[in-house]
């Protein structure tokens, strides 16, 4: 039998350089996720295909030039990265009600990382 470890960061853990790639690797994935109907409103006004495609835009080119939204999307989210800011497939299962464990894909395969108990608060008056 052999043991590895694998050793994840948050993204304030991350050199700048590994920031740099995590930041731009979660802006491409912001962006090409985005579409014109995601700014559907509800309002008819609003809703012509002109106007979509305006907020879309608009909406686009804010993420294309700023790494502070980018940012706030990943802290926002709790990704966990690689050195060299490869984002890391984190998966959570629910065993039962008291538990929570997680997982990182790593070489095709999930590997338990941490089993945390969930917080129990004593019932109110």
């Amino acid at each position: 039998m052999k043991t590895i470890s694998v050793n994840l960061y948050s993204f304030e853990e991350l050199s700048v350089k590994a920031k740099e790639k995590a930041i731009e690797d979660h802006r491409n994935f912001l962006l090409e996720d985005m579409r014109p109907e995601d700014f559907i409103s509800g309002d008819p006004e609003y809703d012509t295909p002109e106007k979509l495609e305006e907020a879309y835009n608009s909406e686009y080119f804010y993420v294309l030039e700023n790494d502070d939204v980018v940012i706030e999307s990943i802290e926002a989210n709790d990704y966990m990265f690689y050195a060299s800011g490869k984002m890391a497939w984190i998966k959570y299962k629910f065993p039962n009600h008291e538990m929570r464990e997680m997982y990182v894909h790593h070489n095709g395969e999930d590997v338990l990382i941490e089993t945390i108990p969930f917080k129990t608060y004593p019932a109110t008056k």
